[in-house]
């Protein structure tokens, strides 16, 4: 799934109608939440955030079907957790090279979660 938010920025998220508990009890979610994560087009091409791992495979299909994974300059990462990183592992298995920009404390949880 995917749609334009503005020419050049693509939100290409997951819905997922299923979860009803994030953070554990701290938060309810009686329908469901997404993952968001943009695609930015300019004059380079950056990926901002992931999804979680269990809709890796399906976040790196429906990129592909937006954007050839091999033109995406950089990736950025708003922060270390799961719903966000979840599925970087998998992506970077196809682009392996791309850099990845994100804070200081994201990193140590980055290397801590994938190594």
């Amino acid at each position: 799934m995917a749609f334009t938010i503005k020419p050049g920025v693509t939100w290409v998220g997951k819905i997922d109608w299923e979860l009803r508990k994030f953070h554990g009890e701290e938060y309810s979610t009686h329908r469901g939440s997404s993952y968001n994560f943009y695609l930015i087009q300019d004059e380079k091409t950056v990926l901002v955030d992931t999804v979680w791992l269990p809709f890796a495979k399906e976040f790196v299909h429906n990129l592909e079907q937006t954007v050839a994974l091999a033109s995406i300059d950089a990736i950025i990462m708003n922060h270390g957790e799961v719903d966000h990183s979840g599925s970087l592992p998998e992506l970077m298995r196809h682009i392996p090279d791309t850099p990845i920009y994100c804070t200081a404390n994201a990193v140590k949880s980055l290397k801590g979660q994938y190594g």
